[in-house]
């Protein structure tokens, strides 16, 4: 193999270029590329909305660093979070699809966003075929996340559908090093749970307390880990395969099998 085709990832890597990293060989070129595309950055504080529902779409924002949720506010004037978005995510990658955000987002914790120009994303898919692909798998894996959510909603109780988002978050975690094999440290309240699943904030203390007292999860002082994971998948009917990363290389492990074995 040459050393233009071997992966070429810093230790101080942005979280985008480890999560793409993980599945596919990444150039010296490639990886300058995603890094300077990310020079435009803003700090968002904890609580602060940086995306109104109805404005217009003008920049693709990648997280870099914290949690951010993004929502829609109901007439009734209910809030339904309508997905998290981790480092590494964006919001907004098909900017030019869109003429106003359909829904709002805000930082869960302070984070840090790369403001990208649309033109930045079009470079990509000219210069970087390859790369493209990638980036158009991440938006086939935000689609199967909402897929996947909307199982849970209409086929999944209550305590199968925490756990099941428990899971997904230890797993999109890992795959940017921010989690390990034990757990991961979860930066959301109960009511924000239940505004992710459509329960109230009663009905999610009761699930997360039956589970813990079965040991298919433990919470303590905001660290979550999973005692007996074999038994977690299993009671929440959890397949990571939605969540598999698109790959130019054969045979990828299933990624909670790989994490629990650590």
């Amino acid at each position: 193999m040459s050393p233009e085709s071997q992966s070429a990832i810093p230790q101080d890597a942005s979280a985008l270029v480890r999560r793409l990293g993980r599945s596919m060989l990444l150039t010296s070129e490639e990886v300058e590329y995603l890094e300077t595309m990310q020079v435009n950055q803003a700090s968002v504080d904890k609580g602060d909305e940086f995306l109104h529902d109805g404005e217009p779409l003008r920049l693709t924002f990648l997280i870099r660093s914290g949690w951010v949720m993004r929502y829609r506010i109901t007439a009734g004037g209910r809030r339904l979070i309508i997905g998290i978005s981790l480092p590494g995510d964006f919001i907004g990658l098909h900017v030019n699809f869109k003429n106003s955000s359909i829904y709002s987002a805000a930082a869960l914790t302070n984070s840090s966003l790369a403001l990208i120009e649309p033109v930045r994303i079009l470079e990509i898919h000219r210069r970087f075929p390859v790369l493209a692909s990638g980036l158009d798998w991440m938006t086939v894996r935000h689609t199967n996340i909402l897929a996947e959510h909307k199982v849970s909603l209409g086929a999944r109780t209550a305590a199968q559908r925490i756990l099941h988002f428990l899971l997904e978050l230890w797993t999109r975690l890992e795959q940017v090093g921010l989690a390990n094999g034990k757990g991961f440290e979860l930066e959301l309240t109960q009511e924000q749970i239940g505004d992710c699943m459509g329960l109230s904030t009663v009905h999610v203390n009761r699930s997360i307390s039956r589970l813990c007292k079965e040991n298919l999860v433990r919470i303590d002082k905001g660290m979550v880990t999973f005692p007996q994971v074999n038994r977690s998948v299993s009671f929440a009917d959890f397949d990571d395969r939605f969540l598999m990363e698109f790959s130019t290389k054969p045979g990828m492990p299933e990624l909670i099998n790989k994490i629990a074995s650590n």
